[in-house]
């Protein structure tokens, strides 16, 4: 009952305390929720990223080894009738192992298996007889073939690609084979190896029972993975992303791909903890500016609790007085109880809707370019997402900055901050109510125009370049573009993702063909 008597329980604190305590919980909550939010985005980004990136090196892959069957085969065609012309068949050799760098070996064997001619000469086989895996594929199915990896009897791990030799009268003559040493360097090691991250992220390309046949680190060619869910996960899926470990126990992000003619498995992965590190920076920036709303929140709510505490002091004063002969008409006049309960709810709600607000205006934030006030990347997805789900038609301008290198190291990076606004505010010109804006990168903007033809988006792409190539930029002076044109509608039988692929795919063409120019996506499956 001391306590209770206390005149530290005065209403305005009680009323300041709940106040304080509900503002922080549902500061950290909001905090909590926009982590995790944000924390998934990445993840996911990531995963995306790792899968689009290896589908491109399957893809690569593929178009390399079919090419390699197809020069195997004209060549077999070319020496059909001239098994017996040795100085033919090994100029033949020499041309297909010299001319690319295709295959680290190349044999021609007679229908018996006997070596007809070699190279490069120091493999010594010419006259013997070839009795390997790959030879013996070759003899036995008589077809175009790309074999299973194995070790020859040179100890190299390969893959043999070999075409048939049929005479003119479709006598089986032999076959014309090239062989891909896989810890050696060629075309093949060339494609899988050209990776440009520098984050601890990596290549490797594994086969149906799991034996690495590409790696970074060559020591682990020719090696398998034992007892890995992961791997057996993408195996059994072929294609897509996850989360794996590596063999470190490191937790990876990983995107895959199949290789259609091989089975084999292209796996582009990522570190988690790199790609997570942005998350740092984006928390920092909603807690300094969350604060001093905050703040203004909680002096807002101790005044407010100090005039609602003033009536419910009089009442307190008038109680000691009962004995005064005015005390009844002072209560009545006073006795305002339960309106200065409503109002008490009512400032309570006036400060939660104070933290909505804040939320609300947290939520923006994290869905708009700070630099050039147009949308992110963020709120770019939900905006497709949005459109996807309405099956509402839409098309997409992917748009990239020509040699916009060279305007920062030229002028620095503040004037690049420069033109990237100034870009910004010409797009919003191009687009309408419903229409939206966004940047994706550096600087990479997208238009998504919804409800227009793709005639009508190419016309508006080709506006918007000139009306950008015309526009004066301070400092820098004129600058071009590059264009990538999609569209999407319900019934085109692609994804929202493969639209998009298909514009970035567009826009790489647009800056393979000499740039400043808008190109239409020709791969995409709603054309």
């Amino acid at each position: 009952m001391t306590f209770l008597n206390s005149k530290l329980l005065k209403l305005n604190r009680l009323i300041l305390f709940l106040a304080l305590t509900a503002t922080i919980l549902t500061f950290v909550s909001s905090f909590y929720s926009n982590y995790e939010v944000q924390k998934e985005q990445l993840i996911s980004q990531a995963i995306e990223v790792n899968r689009a990136y290896a589908n491109k090196l399957s893809d690569t892959t593929e178009v390399f080894l079919t090419s390699t069957l197809q020069q195997l085969a004209y060549s077999a065609n070319s020496i059909n009738d001239k098994m017996s012309d040795q100085a033919t068949l090994t100029e033949e050799a020499n041309r297909l192992k010299y001319q690319t760098d295709s295959f680290n070996s190349v044999v021609i064997s007679d229908a018996s298996g006997l070596a007809k001619a070699a190279s490069p000469e120091t493999l010594d086989i010419v006259g013997k007889k070839l009795t390997s895996l790959g030879v013996r594929e070759a003899q036995e199915e008589k077809t175009n073939l790309i074999s299973s990896p194995y070790v020859s009897t040179l100890k190299n791990l390969i893959v043999f690609i070999s075409s048939p030799i049929f005479s003119s009268d479709g006598t089986y003559r032999g076959f014309l084979g090239g062989s891909i040493y896989l810890k050696s360097p060629n075309i093949l090691s060339d494609i899988l190896g050209e990776h440009h991250y520098k984050n601890g992220s990596y290549i490797y390309v594994i086969d149906a029972n799991k034996q690495i046949l590409y790696h970074p680190d060559q020591a682990r060619i020719g090696t398998f993975f034992d007892n890995d869910e992961g791997i057996d996960d993408v195996l059994a899926s072929k294609g897509g992303g996850m989360m794996l470990e590596s063999v470190k126990g490191v937790p990876m992000l990983a995107g895959y791909s199949v290789i259609p003619s091989t089975g084999w498995i292209v796996i582009t992965q990522s570190p988690l903890e790199s790609t997570l590190l942005p998350l740092t920076g984006i928390m920092e920036k909603v807690v300094l500016r969350t604060l001093p709303l905050a703040f203004g929140v909680f002096l807002f709510i101790w005044l407010f609790a100090r005039a609602i505490s003033r009536p419910l002091q009089q009442l307190a004063e008038k109680a000691r007085s009962l004995d005064s002969p005015t005390v009844n008409e002072d209560i009545e006049n006073i006795r305002s109880w339960y309106v200065e309960s409503l109002g008490l709810k009512r400032a309570m709600l006036s400060g939660v809707k104070v933290i909505q607000s804040q939320i609300g205006e947290l939520k923006r934030d994290a869905e708009t370019d700070p630099l050039t006030g147009v949308s992110n990347r963020r709120a770019f997805q939900i905006k497709l997402k949005q459109l996807e789900l309405l099956d509402m038609p839409f098309a997409i301008l992917a748009l990239d900055i020509d040699y916009f290198k060279r305007i920062n190291d030229t002028f620095g990076h503040s004037v690049g901050d420069e033109v990237l606004k100034h870009q910004a505010n010409i797009l919003k010109h191009f687009t309408r109510d419903g229409d939206m804006v966004a940047r994706t990168g550096g600087e990479e903007f997208i238009l998504v125009l919804k409800e227009i033809t793709l005639d009508e988006a190419y016309s508006i792409a080709e506006r918007l370049r000139v009306a950008i190539s015309d526009e004066k930029f301070d400092v820098v002076g004129n600058i071009t573009v590059s264009i990538g044109v999609a569209e999407w509608f319900a019934d085109c039988g692609a994804n929202v993702s493969e639209t998009l692929s298909a514009a970035d795919q567009a826009l790489y063409e647009a800056k393979g063909q000499g740039r400043n120019r808008s190109i239409v996506a020709e791969t995409c499956a709603c054309i």
